[in-house]
């Protein structure tokens, strides 16, 4: 009885022990088959937001539990270029704990705000689940550390300027660079490209650490504009990249307001070529030069820009600078120079190479001989030309003949084109000289067309002619050399009381 009495609950015991195991084995398996959640990320590699990330890191998803690959791309995108991986790629790994995810993007652009979004199922947990995917309202980003490329120390215009140029940007660095590969973009601020060039341009120029960008159309005045240039346009000496300007707030400007008045340029010439009548119209040494302009102190006049033989210097191309036929316009200049032969030009907008050319020239002829009233010869012209007529203002044939210009004294010159009563009229030292019985030496009305080169647009030139080549062509114009000062160009026609100011 005691011995069956064992047996029995021993047989109960193990009966027992049995379905606990039975219960807990299934209890195990049905929990296991109701997880019906998505997995969801714990942390992020780099840490949203965070700066200063190494070009070369790796990106890392750690999950709530263990993960697998499903179907999709992961998208990481810069502000230069776009990056798209497909999950089952090889730049896609699961390490021993499923729980992490490794994303090799390769090397990633420096100083660079990147995005990355992972999307819906392209991870999914063991029983396919999936994981839902970056959200847009918390977005991955991080940013990317500069690298020691070179450093900028200067730019014009500068970052929130409200004077820029319409005409060129310039940056200046630490140390020497050079052009390496990209483009460099103005937008407007609401996102609208307005010029864009290769690094590889003639319009961008590389001095020493000094790089000029030409821009191929004015900017417009009193208008927002941001910059771009791609990482690596410029390089140092080492071949390290320069970082460039991403979005729209690296490199920010408003340009010139300009000057309100009919001042359209003023040069004072007294240490450099800028513009100060309000529109930034800086001139800039010609780009086939043989030499720079230079700058001087003159006992009579002070400051005063020194042409030196082969040296000449352009102003920009804009519509101010472009007079119609119906436009008045005036040009007033002084200068300091000694005669030559031939006839080299001093200020134009035309191609000298033929007097019917469109457009204006001041020149001198014969100036090595002319020595005003009693001389012969031409001494110095003003020439006009428009739809293909013609207009020679002659210095030694007006009624009385003009004083010489190029007797090695200062002379204020004074050209005006009044299209309201349609007359050339020139000036030397505040008195106007005409030749009335020639009308072919002052009425305007016999022109055709407009006062430059619609075809051209050759720009006003100082100390050659439009195409800043006719005195470089000729041993003896090449020579040409002497004194310039205090030029204005004026969108309207000066009056004599105008002029006797300017000359006193």
């Amino acid at each position: 009885m005691n011995i069956f009495n064992y047996t029995s609950l021993n047989r109960l015991f193990l009966m027992v022990l049995l379905t606990s195991c039975c219960l807990l084995s299934c209890k195990e398996e049905y929990d296991h088959t109701l997880d019906v959640t998505n997995p969801v990320v714990v942390s992020f590699n780099p840490v949203l937001g965070v700066e200063e990330v190494s070009v070369n890191s790796h990106l890392v998803l750690t999950f709530d539990k263990d993960v697998k690959k499903g179907v999709g791309n992961i998208v990481i995108t810069g502000e230069s270029a776009t990056r798209t991986i497909d999950v089952n790629s090889d730049a896609v790994t699961i390490g021993d704990d499923a729980r992490v995810v490794t994303i090799n993007p390769g090397e990633l652009e420096s100083d660079e705000t990147y995005t990355v979004t992972v999307d819906p199922g392209a991870l999914t947990d063991l029983l396919d689940n999936k994981y839902m995917g970056t959200i847009a309202a918390t977005p991955w980003t991080f940013t990317t550390a500069g690298n020691s490329g070179p450093l900028v120390i200067a730019q014009s215009p500068a970052q929130g300027s409200t004077d820029g140029s319409l005409f060129k940007l310039q940056l200046t660095f630490l140390a020497e660079v050079k052009k390496g590969t990209g483009n460099v973009a103005v937008y407007t601020s609401n996102n609208t490209k307005v010029a864009e060039l290769s690094i590889a341009s003639s319009n961008v120029t590389v001095q020493g650490s000094m790089v000029v960008i030409n821009l191929n159309t004015p900017l417009e005045f009193a208008t927002d504009y941001y910059v771009t240039m791609d990482s690596g346009a410029l390089l140092d000496a080492d071949d390290k990249k320069f970082k460039g300007f991403k979005g729209s707030t690296g490199w920010t400007f408003t340009t010139t307001s300009g000057s309100g008045s009919d001042l359209a340029v003023y040069l004072p010439l007294d240490q450099d070529l800028s513009d100060a009548s309000g529109n930034r119209f800086d001139a800039s040494n010609g780009s086939t030069a043989s030499a720079p302009v230079e700058f001087t102190n003159d006992p009579i006049r002070g400051k005063v820009a020194n042409f030196v033989a082969g040296s000449f210097a352009v102003l920009p191309k804009h519509s101010m600078l472009r007079p119609s036929l119906t436009q008045n316009f005036s040009i007033n200049i002084w200068m300091k120079l000694k005669g030559i032969g031939s006839d080299p030009a001093l200020f134009s907008n035309s191609d000298w190479g033929s007097g019917g050319n469109p457009g204006l020239v001041l020149c001198t002829d014969g100036g090595a001989t002319y020595t005003g009233p009693g001389s012969t010869g031409r001494g110095w012209i003003t020439k006009v030309a428009g739809g293909g007529k013609r207009l020679d203002w002659r210095a030694g044939s007006m009624t009385p003949q003009a004083p010489a210009l190029s007797d090695n004294e200062w002379h204020m010159v004074t050209i005006i084109y009044n299209q309201t009563i349609k007359r050339l009229q020139v000036y030397i030292d505040g008195v106007e000289y005409t030749q009335a019985d020639n009308a072919s030496s002052y009425d305007l009305s016999t022109l055709t067309g407009p006062l430059w080169d619609e075809t051209n647009d050759y720009p006003f030139t100082i100390w050659e002619d439009g195409t800043g080549q006719y005195n470089a062509n000729s041993d003896t114009r090449k020579a040409l050399a002497g004194f310039v000062d205090d030029l204005r160009i004026y969108n309207k026609a000066l009056t004599p009381e105008e002029i006797t100011e300017l000359f006193q």
